[in-house]
């Protein structure tokens, strides 16, 4: 399998969905650091492999691109029970990643699901080999082997005016380990370099090449269900032989 898949098109066996990409100056930006991204990863990394998101959805949105990077494990615990899970059941393994061990009780209150969803989602994720129950506690198994990632760089492009983009950047944050904004120049303001740095996140240049302006904050993985859910989707897409390979 080639070390790095590129994901453009919906997917809806696996419960992903793309925005139909819209030509231009903007999209032709994208796709070149795409191609810079990619050359770099295959250069940089010997163990690890790369999913590209183009314009996935997720509930704040579509970001322009999300790079996954991940361990050729992912698939080494991978059951017909994991393909099952859905975003309750996601929310649910995401929460128990935050502590130790919880009660029924806790985890219904906490969340606020139903109790019949909590009880169905507790059954799936012990089912798919990824949460355990004893001492009347449910706690997450090892988390190497329920979560794969060990990057999940989110990058959204803003021609001109890159001030505009600083408000999804920064709520990029919510999931991915590291946050970028994009932009067709290599000389911003000092004033737009110091809004980037205050708020932690990362802003790529490009003039003759690619430049990294200001670098992001890292922040640690799984940060919310929906890093998860690129986990999964990744997972799901090389057992059903999904994506597209580059060379």
């Amino acid at each position: 399998m080639s070390q790095v898949m590129i994901i453009k098109n919906s997917q809806p066996d696996i419960g992903l969905f793309t925005r139909p990409a819209t030509l231009g100056d903007e999209y032709e930006l994208v796709e070149q650091f795409i191609e810079y991204y990619c050359h770099t990863f295959i250069r940089n990394n010997k163990k690890t492999q790369l999913a590209v998101f183009v314009e996935p959805r997720i509930d704040s949105g579509f970001p322009d691109v999300v790079f996954a990077s991940y361990l050729p494990s992912i698939t080494d615990n991978w059951s017909d029970m994991r393909e099952a899970l859905d975003v309750y059941d996601l929310k649910l393994l995401s929460y128990l990643c935050t502590t130790e061990k919880a009660l029924g009780a806790k985890l219904i209150s906490t969340l606020g699901f139903p109790e019949k969803q909590t009880v169905t989602s507790l059954e799936r994720l012990m089912d798919a080999k990824l949460v355990s129950y004893r001492d009347h506690s449910w706690r997450v198994r090892e988390l190497r082997d329920v979560f794969s990632l060990t990057k999940l760089i989110a990058v959204e492009a803003k021609l001109n005016d890159i001030n505009r983009v600083v408000e999804q950047t920064h709520l990029n944050t919510r999931f991915a380990s590291h946050s970028y904004a994009l932009t067709n120049s290599a000389h911003p303001q000092g004033e737009t370099v110091k809004i980037f740095k205050r708020f932690g996140i990362g802003l790529y240049g490009k003039d003759s090449q690619f430049r990294r302006i200001v670098e992001a904050r890292q922040y640690t993985l799984p940060s919310s269900y929906l890093s998860f859910q690129f986990n999964e989707w990744i997972g799901k897409s090389i057992a059903h032989q999904g994506g597209t390979q580059y060379a």
